[in-house]
């Protein structure tokens, strides 16, 4: 009879460990779910927005070059004795060039580095902090690269 009343407890004993179990294993499972889920998001962000970058490195590299050369062609077409001419017409390519820019880093997030800078502002360290951000609660976006 001893031994029938010790069945009971090793049944319960067994009972709770596999409840345990369950709740170790789930919670294990879940936060690798999560870890996978943020590396994951890490990956398409960089995957995603690094392309972006470059190619506004680009066109901002462009619209400067186009800036020179249209300041060239003044310069070239335009006698430089005429000097309240020549400061009028740079200075409005100029102030042209200085508004593309604005516009590139307001609106395209163009950060001043150059096309050969290969040091990309949405990094795979930075684009993981910005996955953990979005999943969670703790910033206003102040880590958007």
């Amino acid at each position: 009879m001893a031994e029938s009343g010790n069945r009971p407890k090793s049944s319960k004993c067994r009972s709770y460990c596999r409840v345990f179990c369950a709740h170790l294993f789930s919670h294990i499972g879940l936060s690798a779910l999560v870890i996978g889920y943020i590396i994951a998001g890490a990956f398409i962000f960089e995957y995603l927005e690094a392309p972006n970058e470059i190619s506004e490195r680009s066109t901002v590299q462009q619209s400067r070059e186009k800036c020179l050369e249209d300041i060239w062609d003044v310069t070239f077409d335009m006698n430089i004795l005429y000097k309240k001419n020549w400061t009028y017409l740079i200075e409005m390519r100029l102030k042209q060039f200085e508004n593309e820019l604005v516009l590139a880093v307001k609106n395209d997030g163009y950060d001043g580095k150059e096309v050969e800078d290969r040091q990309l502002q949405w990094s795979f360290s930075r684009s993981l902090l910005y996955s953990i951000t979005v999943i969670t609660t703790i910033g206003e976006n102040v880590f958007v690269p």
